[in-house]
């Protein structure tokens, strides 16, 4: 998963505007290609989207060894794979623009992102726990989900900029975890009474904090199980500009705004860019199931 930017504070004369169209991440800015806000749309468009990087890869992989090709006819039959294998992925192309507003062949080749603004934690569910959850008087009948023949519980929704910090706590509660496997072996190994009590010191520390930490999890994300589906509610498709796109962007950018308004600044850094992902930026869409 990766961050939502800050929300940006009103524009003043010292403040200019962010603008949401770009996204600042590393050395690179980002331009918005479409937003998803529907969590099957969203799944169908990250599968479709790295199935069609696989293809693009491989056509590229073909160029390569036409290149590096020795013999004629070593080239000739690469050359007809390398046709074919594009004509199959222009002909998917053509799908994948109908569906989602822009050509895969735009974005695979360049840097590209997704990132998440909606996410909300689920956890297989029997239906004897459903009926000792029911008997809870605050429980919500719309938090059992069917998927297929079983069914998940939603335990929260996270947005924006909380979705981060959810993230770090995970990693955090997931390393004590190991920790307390790791410091239970060591204390099963240990030699010396000296060296297991001081593993049995630092294991009973973990396991402490563990707790506690676990304790803030349910308090605050209603998470009460490891056993976690995360599901993406919403997300924002971000494509890497080059400096010649960025340029004219700012130019018309500029051209169309009121002379004394502030100009928009990129807004703040994504955690992570996905590695894959060509051509000029499409205008901004939303997409929804």
């Amino acid at each position: 998963m990766t961050t939502t930017p800050a929300a940006a504070p009103a524009a003043t004369a010292s403040t200019p505007a962010v603008d949401t169209n770009l996204l600042r991440h590393e050395d690179k800015v980002f331009f918005k290609y479409v937003t998803i806000n529907s969590a099957d749309t969203m799944q169908r468009f990250t599968n479709d989207l790295r199935v069609m990087s696989a293809h693009a890869q491989r056509i590229m992989n073909i160029a390569q060894r036409i290149q590096s090709a020795i013999t004629g006819s070593e080239k000739e039959a690469l050359t007809r794979a390398r046709d074919a294998e594009l004509k199959d992925f222009n002909d998917k192309d053509a799908l994948f623009e109908k569906v989602y507003g822009f050509k895969a062949d735009h974005v695979t080749i360049r840097p590209n992102l997704i990132q998440n603004t909606s996410i909300r934690l689920l956890t297989p569910v029997n239906d004897e726990q459903i009926a000792t959850l029911r008997k809870d008087p605050n429980f919500k009948e719309s938090d059992i989900i069917a998927r297929g023949n079983a069914k998940v519980l939603q335990l929260s929704v996270i947005t924006g900029g909380e979705i981060p910090v959810l993230e770090r706590n995970i990693q955090i509660v997931q390393a004590q975890q190991n920790a307390v496997i790791q410091l239970t072996a060591a204390e099963q190994s240990a030699k010396t009474e000296d060296e297991k009590k001081r593993v049995k010191d630092e294991l009973a520390k973990v396991k402490q904090t563990l707790t506690t930490n676990a304790e803030h999890m349910g308090k605050t994300y209603g998470i009460v199980t490891n056993n976690l589906i995360v599901e993406v509610l919403e997300g924002v498709f971000w494509v890497a500009m080059t400096e010649e796109e960025l340029k004219n962007y700012l130019q018309k950018r500029d051209q169309a705004k009121p002379a004394t308004a502030a100009a928009p600044a990129p807004a703040a850094p994504a955690a992570k860019a996905a590695p894959a992902a060509a051509a000029a930026p499409a205008a901004s869409k939303e997409k929804k199931a």
